[in-house]
């Protein structure tokens, strides 16, 4: 009889667990939401926890419970959005290495970009309307240092496979290819979503990676 008490017990509170932690990561969100919200209406630095917990509908003390500051907050909202949307279009990103499946794989989230509405409003903050200071830089690349580099590991699989097959011109330096090929992509990202010029940002993608590619071909 104790043992089945016991066990009921337990399970409750298994059950009880459950429940906070699904709550606790729901306010978390509305809270990382909230804060891309504010940030991209009145910028970064004029921001307050105060303006984003009312966003939220918490109380400035529930920030706290989960950012030390606005910085910390930062580093969250950018691993939330970039490694969430990394695990929805999973699937769609080609696993080859293959010059074909490097571009391909930056249509894909140009495409994500173009149609996500809340990606590109995250997007359109961090590159057009995120004032970057050396402070906030350094503290944010602390939080993030593993997930920035994911799309340099990308091109940079792909260059070096293509190398081995004798696919590339003698000359190419990898290291400098890979941060052309990545500043190319954030550039033509730029543009679009700061609506410098009007193009299918998806075909914009596409058609300047083939011109690099063009050029570092056998």
């Amino acid at each position: 009889m104790l043992y089945i008490h016991t066990s009921m017990y337990l399970k409750r509170k298994e059950i009880t667990l459950k429940k906070s932690k699904e709550e606790a990561e729901k306010t978390r969100q509305a809270l990382l939401e909230a804060a891309l919200d504010v940030f991209s209406e009145k910028g970064f630095a004029k921001s307050t926890f105060d303006e984003i917990a009312q966003r939220a509908g918490f109380t400035k003390g529930a920030i706290y419970w989960y950012f030390k500051n606005k910085a910390d907050l930062l580093s969250a909202l950018i691993v939330e959005y970039v490694h969430r949307k990394q695990l929805e279009i999973e699937r769609s990103l080609p696993k080859g290495n293959t010059l074909e499946d490097l571009i391909h794989y930056f249509m894909v989230w140009a495409k994500v970009g173009k149609d996500d509405a809340r990606f590109a409003k995250f997007h359109r903050f961090i590159l057009c309307q995120m004032e970057w200071s050396e402070t906030i830089i350094d503290k944010v690349e602390r939080n993030i240092i593993e997930l920035k580099n994911f799309h340099l590991e990308k091109i940079n699989k792909v260059l070096v496979q293509c190398q081995e097959n004798g696919e590339l011109k003698d000359d190419v330096d990898i290291n400098k290819v890979q941060h052309i090929i990545m500043s190319d992509y954030m550039g033509v990202i730029f543009s679009f979503l700061s609506k410098r010029f009007e193009y299918d940002v998806v075909d914009m993608v596409r058609s300047n990676l083939e011109l690099l590619i063009a050029g570092i071909k056998k």
